[in-house]
């Protein structure tokens, strides 16, 4: 008795069964890892008359086996297909370690420099469009600073109303909130808060490249979200910019959501529902945590608990539906201490496979 090994040719599973002036019977096996149909071959001589009775129960039971086969493999595709999400978590985290490498990356910097040309290659790869909306602020003192939102456009199969998914790509000039007066004139690393949701939208775009949406996507990449005090007109200002030249458009030409990613890397994720959120964005935000349920993924906590100024808050004014994501449990905000060992690629993953599969059912 010797083994053989049918093929697989594209998606079709192909049994051959050979016939000598000796009959042969090939019996399947089963299917090994590598998706070859595996044959038991026995070599014996069949009494005239069982010949076809034999033969029809072996291709009767090949024929139930493959399509349990193919079943079995469909369903490992569904599972594995819509975001192979290990890949995009490798990707994220790698865009993640190169902004924590630039460190501060606030405008002026060196950081900042290389920031906008990782974005800006990143978009010319993966987007159908990359637009640049400058813009000047002048500060309390007089100073005038020239800062830049990069958009990522997406057109999708279908037309409508686009969706915008936002993070800001800056860090906090200064670390408001260390305990010690000494350090608080530092800028901090940024690498959960500004560099977390900037990984995240780059691996959506990388995703939404390999699998276009219906929808119309904007990523969008804020400027100048963390600058100023907190509480000051100097917050939010990329968000406040865009919004204010959304205003001057027809209602069809806004996004008709508005989805903020923020402090989502930290290795003790847990993701509440922000409560101004609530209010603008609830379908949206059950369209989220439906997935996160559908998906089993228990960061996403169904309870409220915080109320954030982040950069949903421009939009929210405007009157479009928006929502934030963001763990604000987190203990090095605003710290010289928002370094890269505070986060994971898990985190950056689940995240990633949420708004991901949001934006594929939109």
């Amino acid at each position: 008795m010797a083994l053989s090994f049918g093929t697989l040719v594209g998606n079709e599973r192909l049994l051959m069964a050979y016939r000598n002036p000796t009959p042969t019977v090939d019996i399947v096996m089963g299917m090994n890892k590598g998706g070859a149909v595996l044959i038991e071959r026995e070599n014996e001589a069949l009494p005239e008359g069982e010949t076809l009775k034999k033969t029809s129960k072996i291709y009767l039971w090949a024929a139930v086996l493959c399509v349990l086969s193919f079943l079995s493999s469909f369903e490992g595709m569904a599972q594995a297909e819509p975001f192979a999400k290990d890949k995009y978590s490798q990707i994220m985290w790698n865009y993640l370690e190169t902004l924590s490498e630039f460190g501060p990356r606030y405008v002026g910097t060196k950081g900042y420099s290389q920031t906008l040309d990782l974005l800006r290659h990143v978009g010319a790869e993966s987007a159908d469009d990359v637009l640049e909306h400058p813009f000047v602020i002048t500060r309390h003192n007089g100073e005038q600073m020239r800062m830049v939102n990069i958009e990522f456009v997406f057109n999708g199969t279908a037309t409508g109303r686009p969706i915008l998914v936002g993070a800001h790509y800056d860090t906090r000039p200064f670390a408001d909130q260390e305990s010690d007066p000494k350090l608080r004139d530092r800028p901090i690393p940024g690498v959960n808060d500004g560099g977390s949701g900037t990984a995240v939208l780059l691996g959506l775009a990388r995703y939404l490249k390999d699998h276009p949406v219906n929808q119309p996507v904007r990523l969008m990449f804020f400027d100048g979200e963390d600058f100023g005090k907190s509480g000051s007109s100097e917050m939010f200002l990329g968000s406040s910019y865009h919004a204010s030249q959304l205003e001057k458009l027809p209602l069809k030409q806004r996004p008709q959501a508005v989805l903020v990613v923020d402090m989502v890397g930290d290795k003790d994720l847990e993701i509440y529902k922000e409560t101004y959120s609530m209010r603008s964005g609830p379908e949206l935000l059950d369209r989220v945590y439906a997935m996160a349920r559908r998906k089993n993924i228990s960061q996403f906590n169904e309870k409220s608990k915080y109320s954030i100024q982040d950069d949903h808050l421009p939009f929210i004014k405007l009157g479009i539906p928006s929502v934030v994501l963001i763990d604000f449990d987190y203990p090095y905000w605003h710290k010289i201490s928002d370094t890269l060992d505070k986060c994971s690629p898990e985190s950056l993953g689940v995240v990633f496979s949420v708004v991901a599969g949001v934006l594929a059912e939109w």
